[in-house]
């Protein structure tokens, strides 16, 4: 196995982690809609920052698929009529 494969899957755990700790399993969002952390892990993005760009890619998709997507800001993650300030996608 090469050192950037074994790399790449103890960060792919990491992320995993991360997103299991607020309850996001990674498998069971992945079959929906797919995020590129093969990309994210290329680009040197921390394990966490990558959980966090995946919940917020996730949710808006979420938001979008039951039509409950902000409308006030492009890529703002949080659902429509949200309280405060829009979040555009990390």
């Amino acid at each position: 196995m090469s050192t950037t494969l074994t790399a790449y899957e103890t960060w792919l755990k990491e992320v995993g982690e991360a997103l299991s700790s607020i309850n996001m399993p990674m498998d069971d969002w992945q079959k929906i809609w797919e995020f590129n952390f093969r990309h994210e892990f290329e680009i040197g993005t921390t394990a966490n920052d990558a959980a966090m760009k995946a919940n917020q890619y996730w949710w808006q998709l979420q938001n979008k698929a039951i039509g409950q997507d902000c409308r006030k800001t492009p890529n703002c993650w949080l659902p429509r009529n949200h309280q405060g300030g829009c979040q555009p996608r990390f």
